[in-house]
């Protein structure tokens, strides 16, 4: 049932990312939301990840992050499923993996501990928070001993699906999309 609905998402995400206008303006009203919360506000450390095309636009939280002086770490994944954080500013050189993604380069690594808001990246996403995401399970695995706070940003197009968590599955605790807010609180 995920790869069903992670194909059906994927498309319509597609079909999305080429009205840029409207994607721009649904991502900056959502930014908008997540900039008002308290997680944001009192966060030091910022956990995201470096979109790509068909994905929620993470630039400009990013730089955001950096005008309010914040630090910001971004994913670098490794063999078995395994992925950590590491430091990231709009200087700093990427490479590309297999997979197409961008990581740093740098091994400034960041503990889970010192990670204050991590943005959880997915493909569709239940009412609870669960979230299907890309395949890989890299999150399923980094999420289980995450004591931080943990938020989704949404389109409408990637909500209003329904499947049974599996016993890995772990929700976040906030999503934000254009009109409602979501999650496991």
């Amino acid at each position: 049932m995920k790869k069903e609905i992670r194909k059906k998402v994927l498309h319509d995400l597609k079909e999305l990312s080429k009205r840029s206008v409207e994607k721009k303006q649904i991502e900056e009203n959502i930014l908008n939301q997540l900039f008002q919360t308290k997680a944001w506000q009192e966060a030091s450390v910022i956990g995201t990840t470096l979109a790509m095309d068909k994905e929620f636009n993470t630039l400009p939280l990013i730089k955001q992050a950096i005008e309010e002086g914040k630090t910001i770490c971004v994913p670098k994944t490794f063999g078995l499923g395994k992925m950590d954080f590491y430091y990231y500013d709009l200087e700093e050189p990427l490479e590309e993996t297999n997979f197409g993604v961008l990581e740093p380069t740098n091994n400034q690594k960041f503990e889970k501990e010192q990670i204050d808001l991590l943005i959880v990246p997915g493909v569709a996403f239940s009412k609870e928070g669960y979230r299907v995401g890309f395949g890989g399970g890299f999150y399923d695995r980094y999420l289980p001993d995450f004591k931080g706070q943990t938020y989704s940003l949404v389109f409408k197009e990637q909500t209003g699906y329904d499947w049974q968590p599996s016993q890995y599955d772990i929700p976040v605790k906030e999503m934000i999309t254009a009109t409602t807010t979501g999650g496991s609180r």
